[in-house]
């Protein structure tokens, strides 16, 4: 209990810190690509202000924590299609399945369409009349053990990819992430690393106007935007048809100052959720909120849910995801 209690007051000071720490430091905002791995998977964790890196309990927790995934009984299907802003899409999956005895195992893809974009030249800065398009795609492959009877680690290997027009940048990374149930009532202390992995670099040549002279020059290469997070979740309220968790979560980005994301999730006879949440230190992102169904139908269970983010002064993001429990 003592080695628990310093653990837990450690973690604490860790999340309450990180305001501070932000604070401190500079915007470090441009200094990664790839921006579309942030955009997650499921409606459930980005509902509850991105807080679920020691909640997740449904197919997502593949992307939110690979160790979560544990907590992922039999076969998972879900499907999630979120509206981005200026007619961005991003369509993601995930199936899991438990094998008892040897661990949990998913597979993940993610696929971000930005629609016809015009293009233009230095020649033509208003447009020469054609279009073009960018599309970005990852493909993960997770695995997820106990290794004792409160902790469990995951790792997830992904095969990242950006194309815009007819260059293209692809590359390899992987996540991290271990999930510890502290033994004090029902609080868990869950940690991951995401979009660990080497720089991507667009193949090609472009025309360097900007050398002095007519030159063609190679494309810079570019980091991920790796990510680490800290998160604390506990149930507060089980009692009959009522459940409820409470989560918070402190993310230390390489291409942003640190933030903290704050959420809840309430359930009623495990069939209707609501959920809320708020993005802390933030430029935009702040509320967030949304509400999720589980319906029986024969042995298995149909999951529907959606969320939404509220971007200020930009447009609102809409998420939806349909997910499948055998």
């Amino acid at each position: 209990m003592k080695l628990t209690g310093r653990f837990l007051v450690a973690a604490a000071a860790v999340l309450l810190l990180f305001p501070a720490v932000a604070d401190a430091s500079f915007a470090k905002v441009g200094t990664a690509g790839a921006q579309f791995l942030k955009l997650g998977l499921g409606t459930r964790g980005a509902a509850m202000g991105g807080a679920f890196v020691a909640t997740a309990d449904d197919a997502s927790a593949a992307w939110w924590n690979p160790a979560c995934l544990v907590r992922v009984p039999g076969t998972q299907v879900q499907l999630t299609h979120t509206e981005w802003f200026e007619d961005v899409r991003y369509e993601a999956g995930v199936v899991t399945r438990e094998f008892p005895m040897i661990g949990t195992f998913a597979l993940q893809f993610g696929l971000l369409s930005s629609g016809d974009m015009d293009e233009t030249t230095i020649e033509q800065p208003q447009g020469t009349g054609e279009t073009f398009t960018c599309s970005d795609m990852v493909v993960g492959l997770t695995y997820s053990r106990m290794l004792t009877d409160r902790f469990s680690t995951g790792v997830t290997f992904k095969y990242v990819h950006e194309g815009w027009d007819d260059i293209n940048a692809s590359g390899v990374a992987v996540d991290l992430g271990t999930l510890y149930n502290t033994g004090f009532r029902s609080l868990r202390i869950g940690m991951t690393i995401q979009h660990f992995g080497g720089e991507l670099t667009p193949d090609g040549e472009f025309d360097d106007y900007y050398s002095g002279s007519d030159s063609t020059s190679t494309y810079t290469a570019y980091s991920l935007p790796m990510t680490f997070k800290l998160g604390l979740a506990m149930d507060v309220i089980d009692e009959g048809p009522h459940f409820m968790t409470i989560a918070v979560d402190g993310i230390h980005p390489n291409d942003n100052v640190e933030q903290v994301g704050i959420g809840g999730e309430y359930w009623y006879n495990g069939m209707v959720a609501i959920r809320g949440g708020y993005r802390v230190n933030t430029d935009e992102e702040g509320l967030t909120a949304g509400a999720g169904f589980r319906i029986p139908v024969g042995g298995q269970t149909i999951a529907l849910d959606y969320a939404y983010a509220d971007f200020n002064r930009l447009d609102m993001v809409h998420r939806a995801s349909l997910g499948f429990e055998f």
